[in-house]
Order: C-alpha cells, then sequence, then structure tokens
C-alpha cells in the first residue's frame, strides 16, 4: 500500500506540471436494485512527475494516505514506460447507500452540496427511456487531493488548475451502456423519448367526518393523445377502478382522464393514490381529534426505489394546552403530509410535470410545499365562502412534498357576545355560540374536555356545553380589567390583544355621569373564520354616542353598528368572521347604579321603621289584653268568696281524693292511702271524669281577652260555672259515699 500510495504521489505531480493535466475517468455501474460501483481512475505522465514534483514521495504519500476519506477505496497504483494510474473506487449496495456515502465524502472535503441523485427509468404512455443526473462530480469526490497537495505547498499555485484538467463519464444501468463523452465528470444523462402532457391535478377535501374526497385529473393534449391513442387509453384505465371510478372528457382542444373518489377513508385514499401514481406508499395514518388509526405498508424511504411516502394526518390537542391549536380551539385540525410522486407522467427533458393542488375553500391551510428540486414553497389560505375547490399550489416538477396544517371550521349559526362595563371599570363577558351540524356526540365530549382543560387554567369559565339535535350551545363568560381580560384572551387563544383600551374619566359606584372610550380586539375566529349565520355584539349600558362619528362596527361587510337605547349594538347576517376588526365608540352614560344603592337604602329604612311601629302596636294591644285576663281571675275568686264556707272547703278538696277504703283525704298525687295504703286509682279516674272549674276560668279568660266589652259578663259565668261544678264535685262525693265507702271511721 505504501508503494501504491508513493506512485499516486508521482503521478499528482506530474499532473500539475503538463498542458494537459491530470485526467479522471469515471465509471458508474449498477443493476436493478441500484447496488454497484463509482470508480474514478486518475492518469498522469511519468514526464510531469519527474520534473516538477518538489517533495519526497513518502511524504507525499503519509499525507495523501491521512486524507483518503474511509468511504474512498484505493484499489491500485500502476506504474508502466509512460503514465501512473491510480485507481478509487465507492461501492454501495443502494440508492440510499450511495447518497449517505457521498454526503460523507463531501462533508469530510469541507463541501456545502447536499448529493441529490435521479434516476428515472421511463415506460410509461407518456415516455420510454432512462434519465440519470447527479448534482456532484469526481472533482467533488476527489478534492481532498486538491486540498492536500495544495496546503502542503507540493507543488506550486501556477498549476493548481491543471490538477482535474479533463473527464470521461461512462454509464452503465442493469447492463446497458450510456456514454456522456464531456470535458467535465457531473454524470447527466438522458436518452428518454417524450410524448407531452399539460399536466396534473390533484383536489384534495378533508370533510368534517374526517373523511375524503379526492379526484386526480391528467390533461393530455388533442396532439399527443391523436399520437398514442391506444397506447394512453391502455395506461390509464390501469390506473383507476380498484377505488374510484375513470372517466374521460373533453375540453379546449384536450383529453382529460379523471379518478374520482368520495367519502374515502384513509386506506381507500391511500389505494386511488397508489394506482394513479404507480407508486407504493409507506404510511398513511389518521388521527381523528382523540381517535388514532394506523395503516401501515412495506417500506421505509419516501424516495427509495423510485416509491413515494404519503401521510394524511389528523391530530386532535391533548389535555395539555402545549398541544392545542389555540388560535382554533373549536376545529377539526389536521395535519396532512402528502408525497406526491410523478414521475410516470414525466413528458419532457427537463424531468418534469406540471402540477396543480386544489384544497376545500371552507378551510383553514397552512405549511409548505417542498419540490424535487428541494425549494420549499409556503403555502396560507384563510377559508372562504364557496363551492369551488380553490388553487394553493402550482409548481413545476417530478415529486412535490406537502407538508400542511388543516383547520375544519365548524358551521356557525348564532354568535351573541355581551359585554358589560362596569362602572369601576371591569369587563364583564357573556358569549354563546351556536354550531349547526359540526358536532355528533363524541365531537361535543371531546370538545367539553378539551375546554374544561384548557379554561381552568384561567378566569374564563365554561358555563354550559349542550348538544341538542344536531346543534351544539357553548357559553362562556369572563370577568376582570382591560389589562386582566386582554391577559387571559390571549393566554387562552393565542390571538395577541394589542389595541385593546378602555377610558372612564370617572370611576367608581357614587359617580352620576360617565364618558367612556373603549376598543375591543377581542377576536372571534377562535370559534370559526367562516361565516356566521347571525351575529351579534352587544355592549349593555354603553350611554349615548359622544358623536356619531366616534364609533365604528368592526368594519363587518355584512354588519351595522348603532346605539340603541343605552346599549351598543352590532348586528349582521352571513359575516365572515375572518374579516374582523375591532369596534370602538366614545359615549356618555348615567351611572344607574348609585340611584339603585340609593333605592335600595330607603327602602330598607322605611322597612325597618314599619317593623319597628308594627312591633309597638302589636305590644301595646298586648298589655291591653293582659289586664283583662289579669282581672277574670280576681272575679273568679271574688265570686267564690261570697260563696259559704262549706262550698270554699270543698273547693279546696278538689285538689285532694278521699280513700273509698277508709275515707281518708289524701294528696292527688298520691298513688295510694296515705292511711291505709289502699289503692287511690279508681278514685283518680272516677275524678278526672269531673269537668275542672279551673280549665273552664281560663278559657273563660282568653275569651275575656278578645273582647274587652264583654269582660264582667265573663266574670260572672266564670262564677256561675264554679258554683256548678262545685255542686258536681259534691254530688261525684256523694255518689261515692253512696256506694258503702265509709268517710269516717
Amino acid at each position: 500500500m505504501k508503494n501504491k500510495l508513493k506512485y499516486l504521489i508521482c503521478m499528482l505531480a506530474f499532473l500539475l506540471l503538463t498542458a494537459c493535466g491530470g485526467v479522471v475517468n469515471t465509471d458508474m455501474s449498477f443493476d436493478d436494485s441500484f447496488a454497484g460501483s463509482r470508480v474514478m481512475t486518475y492518469t498522469i505522465s511519468n514526464s510531469d512527475y519527474t520534473s516538477y514534483v518538489q517533495k519526497d514521495f513518502a511524504t507525499v504519500a503519509a499525507t495523501l494516505k491521512a486524507l483518503c476519506p474511509e468511504d474512498i477505496e484505493i484499489t491500485s497504483v500502476t506504474q508502466d514506460d509512460s503514465n501512473i494510474v491510480a485507481v478509487f473506487t465507492i461501492n454501495f449496495s443502494s440508492k440510499e447507500d450511495y447518497e449517505s456515502k457521498v454526503a460523507r465524502i463531501l462533508t469530510a472535503v469541507g463541501s456545502d452540496k447536499e448529493p441529490d441523485v435521479t434516476l428515472l427509468r421511463s415506460n410509461t404512455a407518456f415516455a420510454k427511456g432512462v434519465a440519470y443526473q447527479e448534482n456532484f462530480g469526481s472533482d467533488d469526490l476527489l478534492k481532498w487531493m486538491h486540498d492536500g497537495i495544495m496546503n502542503n505547498n507540493y507543488i506550486t499555485s501556477s498549476y493548481e488548475i491543471y490538477i482535474f484538467s479533463s473527464s470521461q463519464v461512462n454509464l452503465t444501468i442493469a447492463g446497458e451502456e450510456f456514454e456522456k463523452d464531456a470535458n467535465m465528470s457531473i454524470i447527466d444523462v438522458n436518452t428518454t423519448k417524450y410524448l407531452p402532457i399539460n399536466g396534473v391535478e390533484f383536489n384534495t377535501v378533508i370533510n368534517k367526518d374526517g373523511s375524503i374526497d379526492r379526484s386526480i385529473a391528467i390533461d393530455i393534449p388533442n396532439t399527443s393523445y391523436d399520437q398514442a391513442k391506444d397506447d394512453i387509453d391502455k395506461f390509464m384505465a390501469e390506473r383507476s377502478g380498484e377505488v374510484g371510478t375513470g372517466t374521460w372528457s373533453e375540453a379546449n382542444n384536450s383529453h382529460i382522464f379523471t379518478v374520482d373518489g368520495k367519502n374515502l377513508s384513509a386506506d381507500d385514499c391511500k389505494k386511488m393514490t397508489e394506482k394513479f401514481t404507480g407508486k407504493s406508499l409507506d404510511t398513511i395514518t389518521v388521527f381523528p381529534d382523540s381517535e388514532t388509526k394506523d395503516i401501515e405498508t412495506e417500506g421505509e424511504s419516501k424516495e427509495s426505489e423510485g416509491e413515494e411516502s404519503t401521510e394524511e394526518s389528523t391530530e386532535a390537542a391533548s389535555d395539555t394546552s402545549d398541544d392545542v391549536d389555540k388560535r382554533h380551539l373549536f376545529s377539526k385540525n389536521y395535519t396532512l403530509n402528502e408525497y406526491i410522486n410523478l414521475e410516470d407522467y414525466i413528458s419532457n427533458y427537463n424531468n418534469a410535470v406540471s402540477f396543480d393542488y386544489y384544497v376545500n375553500p371552507e378551510n383553514n391551510y397552512e405549511g409548505t410545499i417542498t419540490d424535487g428540486t428541494g425549494y420549499s414553497s409556503t403555502v396560507s389560505r384563510s377559508a372562504i365562502s364557496g363551492d369551488a375547490n380553490t388553487l394553493l399550489y402550482s409548481g413545476y416538477s417530478s415529486t412535490f412534498d406537502i407538508k400542511l396544517d388543516v383547520n375544519i371550521l365548524p358551521n356557525v349559526s348564532k354568535y351573541k357576545h355581551i359585554v358589560e362595563i362596569t362602572p369601576t371599570g371591569k369587563i364583564k363577558r357573556d358569549i354563546t355560540v351556536v354550531f349547526s351540524e359540526s358536532f355528533n356526540d363524541d365531537d361535543a365530549k371531546s370538545l367539553e374536555e378539551k375546554l374544561k382543560s384548557i379554561l381552568s387554567q384561567s378566569k374564563i369559565k365554561l358555563d354550559k356545553v349542550s348538544l341538542n339535535g344536531k346543534d351544539l350551545e357553548v357559553k362562556i363568560s369572563s370577568s376582570g380589567t382591560i389589562e386582566e381580560d386582554a391577559k387571559m384572551w390571549e393566554e387562552i387563544t393565542g390571538y395577541s390583544r394589542s389595541i385593546s383600551s378602555l377610558d372612564i374619566d370617572k370611576k367608581g359606584l357614587f359617580v352620576t355621569k360617565q364618558r367612556i372610550s373603549f376598543m375591543d380586539d377581542f377576536n372571534p375566529e377562535i370559534f370559526t373564520s367562516g361565516n356566521v349565520d347571525s351575529y351579534e355584539y352587544i355592549v349593555k349600558n354603553a350611554g349615548k354616542p359622544l358623536d356619531k362619528d366616534l364609533y365604528i362596527d368592526g368594519s363587518f361587510e355584512n354588519a351595522e353598528a348603532k346605539f340603541k337605547g343605552n346599549d351598543f349594538i352590532v348586528k349582521g347576517e352571513n359575516v365572515m368572521m375572518s374579516n374582523y376588526s375591532s369596534p370602538f365608540f366614545v359615549s356618555v352614560r348615567t351611572n344607574f347604579t348609585i340611584y339603585i344603592i340609593f333605592a335600595a337604602v330607603a327602602f330598607v329604612f322605611i322597612l325597618i321603621i314599619a317593623i319597628l311601629l308594627l312591633i309597638l302596636f302589636k305590644k301595646s294591644k298586648r298589655n291591653k289584653n293582659n289586664v283583662v285576663v289579669a282581672d277574670a281571675p280576681v272575679a273568679a275568686s271574688k265570686a267564690a268568696a261570697s260563696k259559704p264556707q262549706k262550698e270554699q272547703r270543698d273547693e279546696v278538696k278538689l285538689n285532694t281524693v278521699v280513700c273509698d277504703s277508709c275515707g281518708n283525704e289524701c294528696p292527688e298525687t298520691s298513688s295510694f292511702c296515705t292511711k291505709c295504703g289502699h289503692s287511690l286509682e279508681d278514685v283518680k279516674k272516677a275524678k278526672e271524669a269531673t269537668p275542672s272549674y279551673v280549665d273552664e276560668a281560663a278559657k273563660l279568660a282568653r275569651e275575656m281577652a278578645s273582647n274587652e266589652s264583654t269582660a264582667e259578663t265573663a266574670a260572672e259565668e266564670v262564677s256561675a260555672k264554679v258554683e256548678n261544678n262545685a255542686e258536681s264535685v259534691e254530688e261525684n262525693k256523694e255518689d261515692t259515699t253512696s256506694n258503702g265507702v265509709s268517710l269516717s271511721k
């Protein structure tokens, strides 16, 4: 190996000292799987070497050995009578392996080139032949030799341009030889014969339920179609049928073949696209909100072996705010990644196809589309009203890598936003939004959970989420100062609140007049950027406008602002929310709060006085009644005193009972006779059956209290009843005696 390197050094030296310089011949060969080798043969004359070498062979050989990248093999170094020949080889097992090794070599020599290798082997109705192209040459891959020689001063700088003076390229693909005879090392071979087409058009719609509508059309000029009608008809018939319907039409001197598919699943959309492009798709995945579905096919790389990779993803926000698309909380948010390979439709020497990509106009789109050259285009389109699909991108290449964020906007039938500005300067919002035919039960539950999670991080309240049939009603409220209001809504929605303003000349509950200047840049696009059937924005108790030129409606095309009573109202129908700008007014209002406070205080004061007067009246009446009631017992006592002594003793005896065994008088509270011990229960039961004059007296006293004029009569009735009751007691006592009970022993 050491001797080979010495010979190599000699060869390089001779290159620099001849008029011709060194020559690099490149032989590139690979099979159908792109397994093969790149052999670079470097030749210089012996005379050039011996005349201009400025360093010994050993020194130069050691230097080059250290610099040689590991992905390049020094196959051989030989010398004959005329020349020194060095052979360098790059072996590879696939297109990806080849590009990876080339990339490492270019990086090692300080090149900023990204290797781009294009291989097109066409056998379609529109192209037949081989096209192979690289964006780098052998001089790029051997630059490490050039830099080592120059940096170590092995030759003079005047001969630098002759290090690589000419080259010859030979290409062999699957045994078929192609030759490029040119004084450059970049491989660019194209033997394809083309039948021109006007272009290919993709129409892609992601529906509200997550299904996909797709149509693919190829526009073939009549001149091309007439040349190969049978081949074209056969070719296109093979590109449809399993999924989707293929049809022919004529317009503008062209034959147009279209494949249509409606309400496709992710798998069906994948099959339809594969059929048309003739390329296998690696994966297609769909994530409708919280649900995940994966459909995978074999393959790792979208670019390997002419295969394409397509992903169509719908990702819902997670429960964390970092994963949620805040600006589209109520939309179904999709990530659409699609790699479209149109190599089978190349029909010109540039190896490119005119390509148009159309989308549903009622959705929002934002992302990038990168063509086969690596050029990336930023695309963005806001939702508009219309039925016809809108052009999102138009380009000219063979492949297109599409990465889009898609917001499927809900339909809003009603939007009502009520704002209240308190006398102290707080902003209270009550927002009601009704979505029509946009959410099913699962969608509604998922949305409610997402909103609860997000709003829990703020002072914004979720008051209601209710699905009635196909209509979903959502109510949200908030309260805070203008600064707090702007901050909380900006954090939750992601929309900047830069021009919110509220100026009140006099704040407070006890201010009678207030001059208000209010600008509200609350952005309703969080609900939808599409059309709203019925739109209403109200500032309650805004007062009267200071000047009719000092208020605006928010620049809605189909809305009008006016003051009605003391309210500022913006109303409209079929209002496009994305056209929103901030409503503004200057007004003077009366602070009715202070009058409400005064009225409440007065009412409470009057109520207290009324209660006090009522209490005094009842107390006075009660005192009078107490006098009458107190007189009743007195009258009864006088009546009793006027009775004979014997009757008075009998009345006293009413508090005692007479033993029916021995005749002894015992206290009424005793259960047994205090003299003989006989049970007194029978005697007590007999006495209980006798009416009490005391109860009668109390009853009459109550009657007297209710009617003062009858007090004297009541006293007489009490006296009479007391007398009658006393006689009844005496009779009961005599009845007891007649039953054989002795009163004395």
